[in-house]
């Protein structure tokens, strides 16, 4: 090879090595990716029932009778006094929980009454009709009822009471 070829080529090959030292010295690239976003309905809670205990005739004798309405709108009457129920409507609270299918809650509840007279007032434990309790079914509706109980006796006034059923819905 004479020296002509020999300074071409290593002319060649300089040329090419600052041309790759540029292509790595600077620059920029770029990619993409997908997104994306499910958005979900919020969780409700709406009543759809009353809790209504009826009427009850209180003891004349000195002792008490627990009033209980369960959740599934059975009343019933227990203790040593001699009160009664008489034949009225009653009813459970019923309230529907929407959320997505899946979701789980919790619930606490309280029973007041705005007169004074009744004792031990208690909200039960609430029951469902669908699916797992505290668990939202597909359909993406549970429906949980409450019944309740308090205590009267001889000395309770007869009047209307009227009150309130809280319930608080804790979700994950």
């Amino acid at each position: 090879m004479n020296i002509r070829n020999a300074l071409i080529a290593a002319g060649s090959a300089l040329a090419l090595s600052t041309l790759a030292t540029a292509a790595f010295a600077s620059g920029s690239i770029s990619t993409t990716a997908p997104a994306s976003v499910t958005v979900l309905s919020p969780t409700t809670i709406t009543k759809t029932q009353d809790l209504v205990f009826g009427q009850v005739v209180r003891p004349s004798n000195a002792s008490s009778n627990t009033v209980v309405l369960d959740a599934n709108n059975t009343i019933s009457l227990t203790g040593a006094g001699n009160g009664s129920m008489v034949a009225s409507t009653n009813s459970s609270a019923k309230f529907n929980v929407a959320a997505p299918a899946g979701t789980t809650y919790s619930t606490t509840q309280g029973l007041t009454f705005t007169q004074t007279g009744l004792t031990n007032i208690a909200a039960s434990t609430p029951t469902t009709t669908n699916g797992t309790p505290g668990v939202i079914p597909v359909s993406g509706i549970q429906e949980i009822r409450y019944g309740g109980q308090f205590d009267m006796t001889s000395s309770t006034p007869a009047q209307n009471y009227t009150g309130t059923l809280s319930v608080t819905v804790n979700y994950n």
